[in-house]
């Protein structure tokens, strides 16, 4: 169509920008637009191999491109395998971080959302939220990569538990409310429930900008 960029054009006919622009350059140079005898990359897998490479990808997602290779059997270079899976609408992704919740763990979670689920913009103003994060000191899995379609990032097969054991880290905390945040709290030694109400709570959470005035904060 007139005044369409090749971006756009390539995008309707599903094909790529340099072959938009190869089939363009032709009709301006020789008035044809033919395909000629030869022209393109040829397969270097088959149709049963094609099939290899996705199906492994989807029994095992965080299966490198090196294992699909070696489960093909034939030399192709990684950006085929890439090729291919993207064709099954399989992407290279980061897995999702998850705690190990028990089954009680996700019911206490919903129950909480749900008895919440009505709230307005006045009772969130009176709730403040905390949490704490851990740096690991050493070696980590964040190397650790999933082919997934969209929309599965949350399916168990492509999720990733989080390390609770004790290792050797730094821990810091933050409490933010609905207009305001505290500052970055360095967390010193095991977090225990004495040590975090002397510590943690009574300093930084009561002397929080949103409650100062009173002095205290919600039991929410």
């Amino acid at each position: 169509m007139p005044g369409w960029s090749t971006r756009r054009v390539a995008g309707q006919v599903n094909r790529s920008e340099c072959a938009v622009r190869n089939c363009w350059e032709q009709w301006t140079r020789e008035g044809t637009q033919a395909w000629k005898t030869g022209s393109g990359a040829t397969r270097n897998t088959t149709r049963r191999e094609d099939r290899s490479i996705v199906r492994q990808a989807l029994v095992d997602p965080t299966v490198t491109r090196s294992t699909i290779r070696a489960g093909v059997g034939v030399a192709i270079v990684p950006q085929t395998i890439s090729r291919h899976l993207a064709q099954a609408n399989l992407k290279s992704k980061r897995p999702f971080r998850a705690l190990p919740l028990t089954p009680r763990h996700r019911q206490l979670r919903l129950q909480l959302c749900q008895a919440r689920s009505m709230w307005n913009v006045t009772d969130w103003q009176n709730v403040v939220f905390s949490d704490e994060s851990r740096f690991v000191l050493g070696t980590d899995d964040s190397r650790v990569r999933v082919w997934r379609r969209p929309g599965e990032r949350y399916h168990s097969p492509h999720t990733l538990l989080r390390h609770t054991a004790r290792t050797a880290g730094v821990m810091v905390w933050k409490v933010i409310a609905y207009d305001s945040r505290s500052t970055l709290i360095v967390m010193r030694g095991t977090l225990m429930g004495q040590h975090y109400i002397d510590d943690i709570l009574r300093p930084h959470v009561r002397t929080f900008p949103k409650w100062s005035p009173r002095g205290n904060f919600p039991a929410r």
